[in-house]
C-alpha cells in the first residue's frame, strides 16, 4: 500500500516519516540545508505479514505544488498531517482538494507537534479538524495525535496504517506496463535509472519498453521495488528501473514521460474529460481558460473547452476537453488536477474519459452521447453501450489503447457480449448485431435511392454509396460489408457498381447484339484491340451507334473506357493487369518498362501506353520515371 503524507509546510510530515519508518525522505543537500522538503521523498515499512507500506514525502511548500502532484498519482491512502500549533492551514485545504481530484478517499489525520500545545488547546484543534472534515465530506475521520521526535503517538498510528493496509484491496489494473517517471538520474557503477508508479500491467527484467516521449526502445537491467531488488513489478507498485537504450541518458529523459508497453504509443493533444470545480472558486469556469494541466507526473499548459452549458459552477462538475500545445500521454480513467493560470492555486481536476478526442463535433449531440456512453462503470458496460449507439461501429484499436486491454482481454470482452469483429488489423472495428444489420438495411435503402434517381446506369459506385448513407463510414469497412452483402445475394455486382437484385436496365435487341459482337472484336485473340471506329466498321454499325452502345456496356460494367475512342472488355483488363502484376513480381525490385510489358501480352505499342497510363490513373500502377510497379493484387480490386 502506497500512502502520501500531505499538508501545509512545516507542519512535520518529513519527521513523521521518519518516526515511523527510521527513514529521513530529505534526500537532496537543499532540503537538508533549508529543512524543507523540495522533491518527492520516499520510505518504506515492511509489517509483521510481510506487506510493504510505501511513504511519498511530497512537498507542501506552495513554490513546490508541482511535485507534491507528480508524487500522489497512485497512491492508496492520503496521511493528511495538520499541526496541532497551527491548525488547517491554508495548504491543508489545498492538498486534501488534490487528493479528492485524483480519486484518493481514504484519509487519516496525524495531529502533530502535540508536545507545543496545552490539552485545552488541542482539543480545540481536534474539533477544528473534524469540522473541517465533514465539511468535506469526510464523515468518517479518524485522528491519531502524535509527537514524531519523542515517539508519542506513532505506535497507535502506525497499528491504524497496518489495519488500512490490510482492508485496502489493491486494483488489479492488468492491461499493458505503464510507468509515470517522477525522477532520472545517473548510478556509478549502474548506470541510467528512471523511478515512478507503476500505473498498469507488469514489468520484467530484460523485457524491452518504449520511452513514449520519443518512441525511443530501452532495456530493463534491473528492478528495485521498496529498495528491494525485485523479478517483477507490477500496477500499484512504485518502482526504480535501471534502463539501457541507444542515445537515452538522463538529460533525455524530463519529469512527466512515461515508460512503457509500445502498444501504449499513442500521443494526444486532446482529452475529453469529466471535470469537476472546487466548491472554493469564487465564480464559474469558463469556456477556453487557460490552465496548468498536472497528469501522470507530467505538467503543461491547457486550454479548457466546456462541452455542455458554457460554464461549470463552483462545486460541479461537466464535460470538457483539454487542448495542449504538445503532445502527452494519457488513458481513459487517469486523474488529473488543473490549477490557474498563474499556477498559484488549485481550481479543478477530474477524470479522462476519451484521451483521443476530435478536433471538430467536440460539442455535438451526438459526441455529447459518446462521452455519456464512455463514461460506464466497466469496460464491458462501455463497450456495450458505444456499439449499441455507433452506427459505423467502434475502431477496435482506438478503444483497445483508451482502455489499455492486452489482445485476450478485447476478444474474451467482445465473444461474451456477442459483439462481432469487421475488417482487419489496423482497421477492424466492433459492431453489436443490431447496428451491423442496420448498416446493411441502410446500404440497401441508399443503393435503391441511387437506382431511383439514376435508373439507366447499372448500380453505385463504393464512392456514390459513402456519400448517400450520411454518416462517415471508411472504405475498409464499407467494401467488407459490400463483399458480405453480394456473397449473401442482397447485393448483385458488376464492375465496380453494386445494384439491388431486382434493378435491371432496359436494353433492345439491338443493343444486345452490338453488345455481344463488340465484346468479340474488342478482345481479339492476337494483338491488340481495334479503335472505336475501327470495330464500328468490323461490326457494320455507325460509329456514333457503337459509341452510344459501348457506353451502355460502362454502365453495365461489361465495357472499360481505357482512353477516348479506346473501350475494352473488362474481361481483357482483367487478364491485362494480371500480366502487368506477373512482371511486377517475377522483378527483383517490382519494377518493369512499358517494353517489358508490350512482350509479354505482345499488343501495340499505343495501345500498351494507353493501357499502362489506364493503370496509373486508377491506381493499380505507379509510374517511377521509366518504370512502373503494381501498387494492389487484383484480388483487391472488385472490378
Amino acid at each position: 500500500m502506497i500512502v502520501a503524507t500531505s499538508g501545509h509546510v512545516d507542519h512535520g510530515k518529513t519527521e513523521l516519516i521518519k518516526a515511523l519508518t527510521g527513514t529521513n525522505t530529505d534526500r537532496l543537500p537543499e532540503e537538508k540545508a533549508r529543512g524543507l522538503t523540495v522533491d518527492l521523498g520516499f520510505a518504506y515499512n515492511t509489517l509483521s505479514n510481510g506487506d510493504i507500506l510505501g511513504f511519498v514525502d511530497v512537498p507542501g511548500h506552495e513554490k513546490f505544488i508541482r511535485n507534491m502532484l507528480a508524487g500522489v498519482a497512485g497512491i492508496d491512502l492520503g496521511l493528511l498531517v495538520v499541526a496541532a500549533d497551527d491548525g488547517v492551514m491554508p495548504q491543508t485545504r489545498e492538498h486534501l482538494d488534490i487528493l479528492g481530484l485524483l480519486g484518493i478517499k481514504n484519509i487519516l489525520v496525524a495531529l502533530t507537534k502535540i508536545d507545543r500545545v496545552g490539552a485545552d488547546n488541542l482539543s480545540e484543534v481536534r474539533e477544528q479538524v473534524t469540522n473541517f472534515l465533514e465539511r468535506e465530506g469526510h464523515q468518517e475521520n479518524a485522528l491519531y495525535p502524535v509527537c514524531a521526535p519523542k515517539s508519542i503517538g506513532i505506535e497507535a498510528l502506525r497499528e491504524a496504517l497496518n489495519l488500512r493496509a490490510k482492508t485496502i484491496k489493491p486494483v488489479d489494473t492488468g492491461g499493458h506496463f505503464r510507468m509515470a517517471i517522477d525522477r532520472a538520474f545517473n548510478l556509478k557503477g549502474v548506470g541510467l535509472v528512471v523511478t515512478g508508479m507503476v500505473f498498469s500491467g507488469t514489468v520484467k527484467s530484460a523485457e524491452r519498453l518504449t520511452l513514449l516521449s520519443d518512441g525511443s526502445s530501452v532495456r530493463v537491467r534491473e528492478i528495485r521495488v521498496h529498495n528491494q531488488i525485485r523479478a517483477k513489478a507490477t500496477s500499484g507498485e512504485r518502482c526504480a528501473l535501471n534502463i539501457v537504450g541507444r542515445g537515452v541518458g538522463e538529460k533525455h529523459i524530463r519529469r512527466g514521460a512515461w515508460l512503457a508497453h509500445s502498444a501504449l504509443c499513442a500521443p494526444t493533444t486532446r482529452i475529453d474529460v469529466n471535470l469537476h470545480v472546487l466548491k472554493t472558486e469564487t465564480s464559474s469556469f469558463k469556456h477556453w481558460t487557460p490552465t496548468h494541466l498536472h497528469i501522470g507526473s507530467d505538467h503543461l499548459p491547457a486550454r479548457v473547452a466546456i462541452l455542455s452549458g458554457g460554464n461549470i459552477s463552483p462545486g460541479t462538475s461537466g464535460l470538457a476537453q483539454l487542448v495542449l500545445p504538445r503532445d502527452t500521454f494519457a488513458l481513459s480513467g487517469d486523474r488529473f488536477v488543473l490549477r490557474d493560470q498563474s499556477a498559484k492555486r488549485t481550481i479543478a481536476g477530474g477524470q479522462v474519459i476519451d484521451p483521443f478526442s476530435p478536433k471538430r463535433g467536440r460539442a455535438r449531440p451526438s459526441r455529447i452521447a459518446t462521452l455519456k456512453a464512455m463514461s460506464g462503470e466497466t469496460t464491458a458496460e462501455i463497450l456495450q453501450a458505444l456499439t449499441a449507439q455507433s452506427e459505423t461501429g467502434v475502431p477496435l484499436k482506438a478503444f483497445s489503447i483508451s482502455y489499455n486491454l492486452l489482445a485476450k482481454q478485447i476478444s474474451v470482452l467482445i465473444v461474451s457480449l456477442g459483439l462481432r469483429r469487421v475488417g482487419d488489423p489496423p482497421n477492424e472495428r466492433i459492431f453489436c448485431e443490431a447496428q451491423w444489420r442496420g448498416l446493411m438495411d441502410l446500404i440497401l435503402t441508399s443503393i435503391a435511392s441511387f437506382h431511383k434517381s439514376k435508373p439507366k446506369i447499372f448500380g453505385a459506385s463504393v464512392k456514390d454509396i459513402q456519400v448517400l448513407l450520411g454518416i462517415f463510414l471508411d472504405e475498409v469497412t464499407l467494401n467488407l460489408a459490400l463483399k458480405i452483402m453480394t456473397s449473401e445475394k442482397r447485393l448483385g455486382v458488376r464492375g465496380n457498381r453494386f445494384h439491388l437484385p431486382t434493378h435491371n436496365i432496359y436494353i433492345s435487341e439491338q443493343e444486345k447484339f452490338i453488345l455481344a459482337r463488340a465484346a468479340l472484336v474488342l478482345a481479339p485473340e492476337y494483338g491488340a484491340p481495334p479503335s472505336l471506329y475501327q470495330a464500328a466498321q468490323e461490326i457494320g454499325v455507325e460509329a456514333s451507334m457503337l459509341e452510344k452502345t459501348l457506353k451502355i456496356g460502362i454502365k453495365l460494367g461489361d465495357i472499360i473506357l481505357v482512353k477516348k475512342n479506346r473501350y475494352v472488355p473488362s474481361s481483357l483488363i482483367i487478364k491485362l493487369k494480371a500480366s502487368a502484376q506477373k512482371l511486377s513480381a517475377n522483378s527483383t525490385d517490382g519494377m518493369f518498362t512499358t517494353i517489358d510489358f508490350r512482350n509479354e501480352v505482345n499488343m501495340g505499342r499505343n495501345f500498351v501506353i494507353a493501357v499502362l497510363e489506364y493503370f496509373d490513373q486508377i491506381g493499380f500502377t505507379v509510374r517511377v520515371g521509366e518504370y512502373r510497379r503494381a501498387r494492389r493484387t487484383i484480388s483487391s480490386f472488385f472490378d
